[in-house]
């Protein structure tokens, strides 16, 4: 009950002392002596003091190390009572003592230092000196530190837009198993333009489009913080003007193709490597005018019906090009039914299939989805032509593209395509222990590269070889098997979509009606969140949670995900500590490509 300490069972009437004077009956006393006191009645005799009495016993009381305890012994006057209505004074012994409470009359305070058991007597005294006392236990704790989860890492803003945010409306991302109160504040790392810090909220109307860094803090009140880095980013509301493109194009072919790892390209226990798993279709081969025409339109807004979004406002390249809120709003302010997935190294899964229910076939039919969407952008085929004709740029990038300049919605759709195809991320931790000190050998240094709380986690995401988990210091871990979905060193399923059993109950939706939905990469994950094709979980520490006790069994659930990947077999269980969890949480952290998210070819064209 008091987590380092056992409870002590206790008599709840207190312990009473008292003096030997109150043993003596009125008659035989004679006016008594010792604590007693004496008193005349108009007869002449004498009566006897009568002691104080335990009425209400204290409780045993809990505290932290480091955290303020205050606590009244007296209970507000009610542990003792005076059957002579004397008024009574108190005193407290504290054992041991120094510990870092003190006590004033009947009042404990102070910061304790020390963990253990300090056993309080306090001690109430008449006017004639007879007293009683009490007895309790303070269990004195440490105090365990402010957590940050590994959730939201940003916020995404429009310019001209009017902004408040409260950094304690993230509270969900913080966890303080002391249990106290947090408080929160943001700090910025650089001036954004036209937002300010007031009263610990961000502020005002963001005048510039860009990537801004700062942090959330979150304080105990204890000497305990925990602070989250978060990207703040502002997108433009309405796309003005042309782009501003490098005079040298951008090599796009390279960064996607030619310029693979090693672990890319070799092939994967005895099957096919990553990169053969290419979607890329022969009609539409990537071309670095391509991308770029592509890149050009990924970031317009003048492709929607009323110029305020584009394929950028949903899938933004700080988080990957993923969606950062749980669900996006269209052009007119409604919420989409799912959360925006992310496109790092899309063209890596070789069924091609788009969506999270997979109802595009291809990368290029999925490209023109949210542009004719009545919840995302809004537009038509035809009016979206009209649209990107009325430019003066464009001519010329689809004269590049593609040998004139003729606009076409297959002609938008395949140039899409491409950026989002060039869109490879392969500079992670993971991909530097991966390719180890020799880029054209396989010789991974996963033990020498990885702390081993990520090396841990590693273990537990797939198996590894126990001599490998030696070298950092670890002994046999049983493997979670996460990549029988996660598959490849791209983290990418080549198997159909999957009901991981989100729901005890099939609703009908996904790729089949089964509740079955497209396995996402975990390239960058954690830059993703919120998670699942509906954003339900907020944390990583909640998805790894859900998959090791979570996953219901609704009569469609995976057999990936039950007991020797048997139909019909009871569902895996892994009893997980909080331990484990970070370990597998900080092995995803490793597939983070800060390079990927930063990467000026993937980034918005249109200079302000």
């Amino acid at each position: 009950m008091y987590g380092l300490f056992p409870h002590r069972a206790r008599n709840q009437a207190g312990v009473l002392f008292v003096s030997s004077a109150m043993c003596l009956l009125l008659a035989a006393c004679g006016g008594g002596g010792g604590d007693s006191s004496s008193g005349t009645t108009g007869g002449g005799s004498q009566v006897a003091n009568a002691a104080p009495i335990v009425s209400v016993a204290n409780l045993d009381q809990s505290a932290r190390v480091g955290e303020a305890f205050t606590y009244d012994a007296t209970q507000s006057g009610q542990t003792f009572s005076d059957p002579d209505g004397d008024a009574l004074t108190y005193s407290i012994a504290i054992t041991p003592a120094n510990i870092g409470l003190d006590a004033n009359g009947g009042t404990i305070s102070g910061t304790p230092d020390t963990v253990v058991e300090a056993i309080v007597t306090i001690t109430a005294r008449d006017p004639m000196g007879a007293t009683a006392s009490d007895s309790f236990s303070i269990f004195i704790q440490a105090n365990q530190d402010v957590k940050a989860l590994s959730g939201q890492v940003g916020l995404r803003f429009v310019t001209g837009q009017s902004i408040t945010f409260d950094p304690a409306s993230w509270s969900d991302y913080f966890e303080d198993p002391s249990g106290n109160r947090l408080e929160f504040e943001i700090t910025l790392d650089t001036t954004i333009p036209g937002l300010a810090v007031v009263n610990d909220r961000l502020e005002g109307i963001a005048s510039s489009a860009g990537v801004f860094s700062g942090v959330i803090t979150a304080s105990n009140g204890a000497g305990s913080d925990a602070v989250l880095p978060i990207r703040i980013v502002i997108i433009r509301g309405t796309t003005i003007g042309a782009p501003v493109l490098p005079a040298t194009p951008v090599d796009y072919v390279a960064l996607a193709e030619e310029d693979l790892p090693l672990h890319f390209l070799q092939p994967v226990n005895g099957g096919n490597s990553i990169a053969a798993r290419d979607n890329t279709p022969n009609n539409n081969p990537l071309t670095n005018a391509g991308a770029t025409l592509g890149r050009v339109l990924f970031y317009d807004t003048r492709l929607s019906v009323n110029n305020t979004v584009s394929c950028a406002s949903c899938h933004v390249q700080a988080f990957s090009f993923g969606e950062p809120s749980r669900f996006s709003r269209g052009f007119d302010g409604q919420l989409t039914p799912v959360n925006a997935p992310h496109l790092a190294n899309v063209r890596f899964y070789d069924r091609g299939n788009m969506f999270w229910d997979e109802r595009a076939a291809s990368l290029e039919e999925q490209a023109l989805g949210p542009i004719v969407s009545p919840v995302e952008m809004g537009n038509t085929l035809e009016n979206v032509v009209a649209a990107v004709e009325a430019q003066s740029f464009y001519p010329p990038l689809f004269t590049a593209a593609f040998g004139d300049d003729t606009v076409t919605s297959d002609r938008i759709a395949r140039a899409l395509a491409q950026f989002q195809r060039a869109m490879v991320s392969a500079g992670s931790s993971f991909d530097t222990a991966r390719i180890g000190d020799d880029p054209n050998a396989d010789t991974p240094d996963f033990a020498g590269r990885f702390t081993q709380q990520e090396l841990h986690g590693m273990a537990l995401f797939m198996p590894i070889d126990d001599a490998l988990l030696a070298q950092a210091g670890l002994g046999p871990v049983q493997s979670m098997g996460c990549n029988q979905c996660h598959q490849t060193d791209a983290h990418v399923l080549n198997r159909p979509p999957q009901n991981i059993g989100l729901d005890p109950t099939v609703s009908g939706g996904g790729a089949t009606g089964d509740d079955d939905f497209k396995v996402p990469s975990l390239r960058n994950i954690a830059l993703t969140a919120p998670f699942m094709h509906d954003g339900r979980f907020e944390t990583l520490e909640e998805v790894v949670e859900f998959y090791a006790t979570g996953v219901n069994d609704n009569g469609e659930t995976s057999n990936l995900l039950r007991q020797g990947n048997n139909a019909g077999a009871p569902i895996q269980r892994f009893n997980l500590d909080d331990d484990e969890i970070a370990a597998l949480v900080a092995f995803l952290h490793t597939l983070t490509d800060e390079s990927f998210v930063t990467e000026d070819a993937f980034s918005d064209p249109f200079d302000e």
